[in-house]
């Protein structure tokens, strides 16, 4: 039998959803869905969403993190490491915060950052690069006393560096007070952050690099580099005078020595000489013209030592040295 086209056409208008061809409409769709069981199965679905929402309050907390329960919006307990539970959300929510790793912050570094240019004790303009490490050691605190606690921590850390760098000259944190610097911020840090309550323990700064506008950098390297120089100087002369120092004590305490042993041996010989002049008197007075005698024969003895002496008394010498053939160079 032929189709009619115009009946054909009406059937389709008729049947047409809301995207064209012969989709079903929106209102059949919703009016013909029925879940399996009539009522019964809308019961289980509902069970079934409150049992997800109220196991969505489980959470498991790490050993090195503490856990902190917020009840609509305000701080109610702590979460000990472990499996815990808390009310699903929006009645509470959890906040963790790690309480034993060492965060690090590194502030500085970009020489067109106005935030790290500062002004030293003798006004010169300084680039700071440096780091700072942290802990938390308060939560509650670290959570819910500051909104943004990292940007707190690198806001504090930036005006400690800038106080203490402006009572430092440039040369000072160029150079030998690098370590005193990095002590003193970490010290007035610590104190800003104990003011704000913010429960961080600051545990290291430190300086990493130091900069100097470009326009006088090369000034900076020539002094640098002269100091340098002067400091290898000074090394070098330090290193020289422990080279001659104890020479020259050496060579002081072997003359100090020799001194000493030449004054005990002269006065070991005058107390000898003087003891043997004593035993002298002793003796003169006991004999003196044997003495006398013996003194005059000891000191020709010195006086000639070699010589063959023949001494004569007084009177056999008047009437037998005329006769003596005396010859000139020869032996008397």
């Amino acid at each position: 039998m032929p189709l009619d086209w115009e009946e054909w056409q009406k059937s389709r208008q008729k049947n047409k959803g809301p995207l064209g061809n012969n989709l079903p409409k929106v209102g059949d769709v919703f009016n013909n869905f029925k879940l399996p069981g009539g009522s019964r199965g809308f019961l289980i679905l509902a069970l079934a969403i409150a049992a997800l929402w109220l196991a969505s309050g489980c959470f498991t907390v790490e050993p090195a993190e503490v856990g902190l329960v917020k009840r609509f919006g305000q701080y109610v307990r702590l979460a000990e490491p472990g499996l815990n539970y808390h009310a699903p959300y929006p009645l509470e929510e959890v906040i963790k915060v790690n309480v034993n790793r060492t965060n690090r912050l590194v502030i500085g570094g970009n020489s067109a950052s106005e935030e790290t240019m500062m002004l030293t004790q003798d006004e010169n303009i300084a680039d700071i690069m440096f780091v700072v490490q942290y802990r938390v050691s308060n939560p509650q605190d670290f959570a819910f006393n500051v909104f943004n606690p990292e940007k707190a921590i690198i806001d504090a850390s930036t005006s400690a560096m800038r106080e203490v760098i402006g009572r430092n000259t440039i040369d000072d944190a160029l150079t030998e007070k690098r370590l005193a610097i990095q002590g003193d911020t970490m010290e007035t840090l610590q104190t800003m952050l104990n003011r704000y309550k913010l429960g961080v323990l600051v545990q290291n700064v430190e300086l990493q690099d130091v900069h100097v506008p470009k326009e006088v950098s090369q000034a900076f390297r020539d002094v640098t580099s002269a100091r340098e120089d002067s400091s290898r100087s000074v090394n070098e002369a330090h290193g020289y005078a422990n080279e001659v120092k104890p020479q020259a004590e050496g060579q002081a305490f072997a003359i100090e020595a020799a001194a000493q042993a030449y004054a005990a041996q002269r006065v070991e010989l005058a107390e000898g000489e003087s003891a043997r002049f004593k035993s002298l008197v002793a003796e003169y007075q006991k004999a003196p013209a044997i003495t006398r005698r013996r003194l005059l024969l000891e000191t020709m003895d010195q006086v000639m030592p070699g010589a063959e002496k023949v001494f004569l008394p007084g009177e056999i010498s008047q009437s037998i040295l005329p006769h003596l053939g005396l010859r000139p160079g020869g032996n008397q």
